[in-house]
């Protein structure tokens, strides 16, 4: 039998209070390599809450998180993407009037770039990075078919696209951990549609492992390995689509009785 492979990611016994409201109340789960999971429950649930806190935006009042064998609790996000983080946001950030290449471009300089003075006295070295650069965000642009749109500006592109151009400048930095927050956020079902395929295809050609917080659930049970539901603060289940599908504390807590739509569990 194969050996289980050390978690990526633990969460263990996470908390977080805002003045008297409890958002997280002991929450554990475990993200291992090359997994592609779900975070999902309902407005107010926590999962928001556990996202932020596991990227650094946030501090928890308790609990701890290690991430690739090492305590980053109390780190901070650019600590975290030092390590191999990287996330998208639900509202889109990036530089709209600056071309496509320019924003992807981004996501390699922190890693990549050159030092500042070598910069500004135009050495050599400087040149050979940024072309560089350059060279691999092409690359990463066209794992996601947008090499065609390097230099169109961000703010030009249809909405689906942007979200694309977001992914290109999170992979970029080469993760080893990329997390989704609701990125189907504002889509229409067809952007939908085409950003599920984008994530499952990119997950399944790139084997980076991958934590998705999201609302529309036909396309979460479509694309994700393993689901972790969170209600009212606390883990109420984990599994695979099909064993959430059928978890009648899930039913009734969060998808609800007889619901349609984006949103029901099948």
């Amino acid at each position: 039998m194969d050996a289980v492979p050390a978690p990526l990611l633990r969460v263990d016994r996470l908390s977080k209070r805002f003045g008297g409201v409890q958002a997280l109340d002991g929450v554990d789960f475990v993200l291992r390599p090359r997994e592609l999971v779900g975070l999902i429950g309902p407005n107010g649930s926590g999962k928001t809450t556990a996202f932020n806190i596991v990227t650094g935006i946030l501090k928890p009042t308790s609990g701890r998180i290690t991430f690739d064998g090492r305590d980053v609790t109390n780190s901070r996000p650019e600590a975290n993407a030092a390590l191999g983080m990287a996330r998208t946001f639900q509202n889109i950030r990036l530089f709209n009037d600056l071309p496509v290449i320019d924003n992807v471009m981004v996501g390699l300089h922190a890693k990549h770039g050159p030092a500042f003075l070598p910069t500004v006295l135009g050495l050599p070295g400087a040149a050979r990075a940024e072309a560089e650069i350059r060279h691999r965000a092409m690359d990463v642009l066209g794992i996601l078919g947008l090499t065609g749109r390097a230099k169109h500006r961000v703010g030009s592109l249809p909405y689906g696209d942007q979200r694309k151009v977001e992914f290109a400048r999170a992979l970029a930095s080469e993760p080893s951990l990329l997390l989704l927050d609701e990125p189907t956020a504002g889509m229409n079902p067809y952007e939908t549609a085409d950003l599920g395929e984008t994530i499952e295809r990119l997950h399944h050609e790139l084997g980076v492992t991958t934590l998705l917080v999201e609302h529309d659930m036909k396309m979460v049970m479509g694309i994700c390995q393993r689901l972790i539901v969170i209600n009212q603060g606390r883990l109420l289940a984990e599994g695979t689509p099909a064993e959430i599908r059928g978890n009648q504390r899930v039913v009734e807590a969060y998808l609800g009785y007889g619901r349609k739509g984006r949103h029901a569990v099948g």
